[in-house]
């Protein structure tokens, strides 16, 4: 099921814009531009951690603590499954009930230490999974959430040229299941989040960023961009024809071995 139009304007109703700086969580996939919004937001001063999880092309900006102890719930959960490519949702409810069976101190003294930070931010794909867990010991009042989403194309593009080989409506579905948990935990909790669109941050840039300022309390400029998104501006960031017909190559050549296939994931 896609996510209504009224999800959207729900997102935006609810940007109150705090009196300093607030803590941000952002909850997204993987491969939605989210290392290059995160970096944006590291340039108005919040703290992303003592280390972060680098790559060969660049810094994902990703807490490597938050990082270890999300693999961890998933390990306390019972969960070995692939969360880039499968919506788990039975392990989504088991995370969320594990607040009540495993030891807390490490969880807490995480959130500690980032408080002793403040403002900080969040960024790592695994929290829309985990982000339940999280809620009964972060101060949720003071964090500002964002769910980052992309045009369904480039991500199933990316996907694939990664060899995550799924149909396209697959793949979209996956997007929108997450989206829409991300939206269904807002609301529970009553936090103020804003809905940010990749294209929309690259393409439009003084808007996007004029939205984020309003709502996490910052002060960023297009200029912040250009430091760490090396690509024109105002020019659509989708994928080269060339990158569009090697995914459908790889697509064409794995079809057998998609992950719709698979048992439970139609």
């Amino acid at each position: 099921m896609r996510p209504s139009s009224s999800v959207v304007k729900s997102a935006a109703e609810s940007r109150v814009a705090p009196a300093t700086k607030a803590n941000v969580i952002i909850l997204t996939s993987g491969l939605s531009g989210s290392s290059v919004l995160t970096g944006l937001l590291c340039r108005a001063g919040l703290w992303k951690g003592e280390t972060t999880h680098k790559k060969p092309q660049y810094d994902t900006y990703e807490n490597e603590e938050l990082i270890a102890l999300n693999l961890r719930l998933f390990t306390e959960s019972g969960y070995a499954g692939n969360y880039m490519m499968e919506f788990p949702e039975a392990a989504l409810k088991r995370i969320a009930a594990l607040h009540r069976e495993v030891d807390l101190q490490p969880y807490r003294e995480f959130v500690n230490s980032c408080e002793q930070h403040r403002p900080w931010i969040w960024k790592d794909p695994r929290l829309w999974l985990t982000i339940r867990f999280w809620k009964s010991l972060l101060p949720l009042q003071a964090c500002r959430f964002v769910l980052l989403t992309r045009d369904a194309t480039q991500t199933w593009i990316s996907q694939t040229l990664r060899r995550q080989i799924t149909t396209y409506r697959y793949s979209r579905d996956y997007e929108e299941r997450i989206q829409q948990s991300a939206v269904q935990f807002f609301q529970e909790n009553t936090v103020p989040f804003l809905t940010v669109r990749y294209e929309d941050l690259i393409v439009h840039p003084s808007a996007t960023i004029g939205k984020l300022n309003d709502h996490v309390g910052t002060n960023l400029k297009v200029e912040d961009l250009r430091q760490v998104y090396r690509k024109p501006l105002h020019k659509s960031p989708r994928s080269s024809w060339v990158k569009h017909l090697q995914a459908v190559a790889i697509y064409m050549r794995n079809y057998s071995q998609r992950l719709d296939l698979k048992p439970g994931n139609g």
